[in-house]
């Protein structure tokens, strides 16, 4: 089957991104060198994981087998990773990512979220974004790292980071779906040069999957509602995609969706789809303290 070539996005420090991706949330394959060998033969270059998904290593093993086959380069790939604010010293857990991941650098580390749930008494746990940032750029400094950006930042807190950063955030990693097309945030970071990547790309699935302006839509197009989903994301709106899948099969139906052009009256229906509507939403998750952090 023909592989299917994703095009790059040029980030602000000039290093290349593929635009397509698969996202490794919570991703314990039973055979990752599986999975991971065929989006490799599908056509995927870039792969995002991150400490919270406690699978670094199992990539890593998998990775290191793929190399050492030279089924690909290591520099054909493109792999991006995470650190929580109250983990510690951040080139710490950069070495140790690496370290996991059986790597000399990490293409892309973000720090995954602004902040965490308070303590006992509300005691403030995560550390201050501007000493996180000094030292992610340490790590570029020391080659650890080649690119490094955040996730989970609304304009306000990005606009502060472009205040003092010394080595500006490349990427800013957000929940992004037909539910959620966050335009104003989307606007801010083009005009800023800080790339955006939407993870959750097809939201929950299930109730997505068959709504019936999507339903609609797909069908004029013959393609899947997944499809139409990451089209627009990718093509209309300008940011990159990293859907997830542990299903072998669905690694081209969540690639394959470059080959057509949508009418811009399907494009505006998409568009109108958009209800601010969050899958991961702080207010109902503990581990952020139930918080209001986008309101």
């Amino acid at each position: 089957m023909q592989q299917i070539t994703c095009p790059l996005q040029k980030l602000s420090n000039g290093i290349q991104i593929p635009t397509a991706g698969l996202g490794l949330y919570k991703s314990n394959a039973e055979d990752m060198q599986k999975l991971l060998q065929s989006a490799i033969e599908v056509g995927y270059r870039h792969f995002d994981t991150a400490i919270l998904y406690n699978n670094e290593e199992i990539i890593g093993d998998a990775f290191e087998k793929i190399f050492k086959e030279n089924i690909i380069k290591r520099e054909e790939v493109f792999i991006t990773s995470k650190v929580f604010p109250n983990h510690g010293n951040v080139i710490e857990n950069v070495k140790n990512s690496l370290k996991k991941l059986k790597l000399n650098y990490i293409d892309l580390y973000l720090l995954h979220w602004p902040s965490v749930a308070p303590g006992p008494n509300n005691q403030i746990v995560h550390r201050p974004v501007h000493q996180l940032w000094e030292e992610l750029q340490q790590c570029v400094d020391q080659g650890l790292v080649k690119s490094i950006g955040v996730s989970n930042y609304n304009v306000q807190l990005l606009f502060d980071l472009l205040s003092y950063a010394r080595i500006k955030p490349v990427m800013n990693q957000v929940e992004l779906h037909v539910f959620l097309q966050q335009p104003d945030l989307i606007k801010f970071c083009k005009q800023f040069d800080v790339a955006v990547t939407a993870y959750c790309p097809l939201g929950r699935g299930g109730d997505m999957l068959q709504d019936k302006t999507l339903v609609k839509i797909a069908q004029k197009y013959n393609k899947s509602v997944a499809q139409i989903m990451l089209h627009h994301l990718n093509v209309n709106l300008g940011v990159i995609v990293i859907p997830k899948t542990e299903k072998i099969e669905r690694l081209r139906e969540n690639f394959d969706w470059r080959d057509f052009k949508m009418d811009q009256e399907d494009i505006d229906t998409l568009i109108k789809l958009d209800r601010n509507e969050r899958i991961v939403d702080p207010r109902t998750r503990e581990f952020l303290g139930y918080l209001p952090l986008f309101h």
